[in-house]
């Protein structure tokens, strides 16, 4: 856990202030005097030797026992966008050669926007939830079309093109270009709640602001692998299960996820499948496929007519 160290007298901490339900903070989250700061329980001292502290201990880590990976060896945009798409709800170990063999599909936005869609879904095959990949095509395409190949590096324009939510816009923003922005995925999430010791209820908005203060003044890619990797070799078994995750991913086989990849991984070979070959395949019923496929369809993924399936 980190500790703080001396204070400096000269120092006015920040104080974050995490209300009992039905009160209101407003401004005094930063802490504002009066009586909101009464009623507001329990409260967090952020002061420099704290912070500084936090940063000794994570960085010392990753000085340690740090990953080499590929994706972190590059700043190329479009190399981070690829990784940052597969990484989300993946294992690293599964990605990594699903990426390198990417790069060497569609090396760059052009090659990706103007591939087939059966071709990118096979190169995509393995890593689940298939409309990551049409989502990363569409993206290229938007960046060819309406960026000159360029990918922006302002987070804010990031988090509006298709299929970057504020996460991942933010991952891009500081691997890409070294933007000084807080990244928070469940990861992270969980080390800042556990070495700064805070409510394990503590909203996500309220992780991001904290990410936000603690960020170091240089270093922000290096300072996100670290927490990364703090929370790989370092979060105790306790902490992952004390700490509730922000969702809950629900298990895959004999789910109709399992279906659903199951339809693309034979549309990636074939131009159009019987719901019954499926069913067959997985001792499923035709009605279990159906629903698998109209879920495929309603994400724009497919076309369904009748008894068979093709890609859109």
């Amino acid at each position: 856990m980190v500790t703080a160290a001396k204070k400096h007298d000269t120092f006015t901490p920040v104080l974050f202030y995490f209300p009992e339900r039905g009160h209101r903070v407003g401004p005094a989250r930063y802490g504002l005097a009066g009586d909101t700061m009464k009623k507001a329980s329990p409260c967090l001292s952020l002061d420099p030797a704290r912070i500084k502290a936090l940063h000794k201990e994570v960085r010392a880590l990753y000085r340690r026992a740090g990953r080499a990976l590929p994706f972190r060896e590059t700043r190329d945009p479009y190399a981070v966008a690829v990784s940052e798409t597969m990484l989300q709800q993946t294992q690293v170990e599964r990605v990594v050669p699903k990426y390198l063999a990417w790069l060497e599909r569609f090396p760059d936005w052009e090659a990706l926007a103007k591939a087939d869609t059966r071709e990118v879904l096979a190169a995509w095959s393995g890593l689940g939830y298939n409309r990551r990949a049409l989502y990363l095509q569409k993206l290229a395409r938007t960046v060819v079309e309406n960026f000159g190949g360029e990918l922006p590096s302002d987070p804010v324009v990031l988090r509006k093109l298709p299929g970057l939510g504020p996460y991942s816009a933010n991952a891009i923003a500081i691997m890409a270009y070294g933007r000084r922005v807080a990244a928070v995925d469940t990861n992270v999430r969980k080390v800042l709640i556990h070495l700064l010791e805070l409510p394990t209820e503590t909203p996500m908005a309220e992780i991001q602001r904290i990410a936000e203060l603690v960020l170091p003044r240089t270093g922000i890619r290096e300072w996100h692998y670290a927490l990364m990797d703090y929370a790989r070799l370092a979060l105790p078994r306790a902490a992952h299960r004390r700490i509730p995750p922000t969702s809950k991913q629900s298990r895959y086989e004999g789910s109709n996820r399992q279906i659903r990849g199951e339809i693309i991984r034979r549309l990636t070979v074939r131009k159009q499948v019987s719901l019954r070959a499926v069913a067959e395949a997985m001792g499923r019923t035709e009605e279990d496929v159906r629903r698998a496929a109209e879920g495929l369809e309603k994400d724009g993924l497919v076309v369904l007519a009748g008894k068979t399936v093709r890609l859109r």
